[in-house]
């Protein structure tokens, strides 16, 4: 056999998620010659080891900032959370107050005031015109008959006098 020695490269493409980046690392890796196939077996389960135990590795990696990024959202969603709520604690609070203005208003309205018939008022003024047997309570009551039923400017007070 000879004893020669091999080199192998090994490329590897590194994807960076977070900032989009890629980049490759070759690295050289000298290796003697394999003697039989029991050493090639057990070069092959170390390999496979170291392999297993990277990819556990960066799972464990890939875990730990996983698990930070869902902290630093919750604590996010948290602060939020209480912004809100003390949001909707003061929009509470205003519509108690408006619901109180709402019910002293309603309070305060004026009660609709009950008239008198014609036939409780003391009718002491009464039509001069010829024809006309109307009375009045009051002498603003008659003037106004006077101007619309009997077309008279003059006031009563004035044919009185």
């Amino acid at each position: 056999m000879l004893n020669k020695s091999i080199k192998v490269t090994k490329k590897v493409i590194i994807i960076n998620q977070k900032t989009d980046t890629i980049s490759d690392n070759t690295n050289l890796i000298n290796r003697e010659p394999l003697k039989n196939s029991v050493e090639i077996q057990k070069i092959n389960q170390k390999n496979s080891n170291q392999i297993q135990m990277n990819n556990e590795l960066d799972q464990q990696k890939y875990d730990s900032r996983q698990l930070q990024e869902m902290i630093d959202i919750y604590l996010k969603n948290n602060q939020k959370i209480k912004e809100i709520k003390s949001i909707v604690d003061s929009l509470k609070n205003r519509t108690n107050k408006l619901e109180q203005q709402m019910r002293q208003q309603e309070g305060r309205c004026k009660v609709k005031r009950v008239r008198r018939t014609s036939t409780q008022i003391e009718k002491k003024y009464k039509c001069y015109s010829k024809n006309c047997e109307k009375s009045y309570g009051s002498m603003i009551s008659l003037n106004l008959h006077m101007r619309i039923k009997h077309k008279r400017q003059r006031n009563v007070q004035e044919q009185q006098k």
